[in-house]
């Protein structure tokens, strides 16, 4: 079998992306800056959203993590809400999700439009999160004797 480095790459970009998002919402915890904590939280799961989506390699060759066998049913729900919560909020600003109206009133003579809008949508706690990474990394690590004996000769 010819082993396949691309792959490994892509593995290890995982690996980083998940363990980048867990070292951030670690550090949340002794913060006391409420919007550097803000942010860092939303950098926080688009990391951990990173590895599920599509990344693309030599000759348009794609990769992506896919959510492993034997979590619960509770671990793959929040993950779609991750997932869903990257594609439409954190990195993204869909407008279907906002619901927003624009009614027009007048103030001295002058239109005066005014949006009203659903608010953002609450973010999973940090803890909840945190442990969801956990047990992925704990299935990433488990894969890693599989890319070990592609180098072995």
């Amino acid at each position: 079998m010819a082993r396949d480095d691309e792959a490994y790459i892509h593995y290890e970009e995982c690996n980083t992306s998940l363990n980048e998002a867990w070292q951030i919402i670690e550090r949340l915890e002794s913060s006391n800056d409420r919007l550097l904590s803000w942010a860092a939280y939303h950098m926080a799961l688009i990391a951990y959203a990173r590895p599920f989506k599509e990344s693309y390699g030599a000759n348009k060759r794609r990769h992506r993590m896919k959510f492993p066998p034997g979590l619960s049913e509770s671990d793959k729900k929040l993950h779609q809400e991750l997932i869903r919560l990257r594609d439409q909020f954190l990195a993204h600003s869909d407008l279907l999700p906002k619901d927003a109206k624009v009614y027009v009133g007048e103030v001295s003579g002058q239109p005066l439009p005014l949006i009203v809008s659903n608010t953002d949508p609450q973010l999973p706690k940090p803890e909840v999160v945190r442990q969801l990474i956990e047990r992925l990394l704990d299935y990433q690590y488990s894969q890693l004797s599989w890319y070990q004996q592609q180098f072995k000769r």
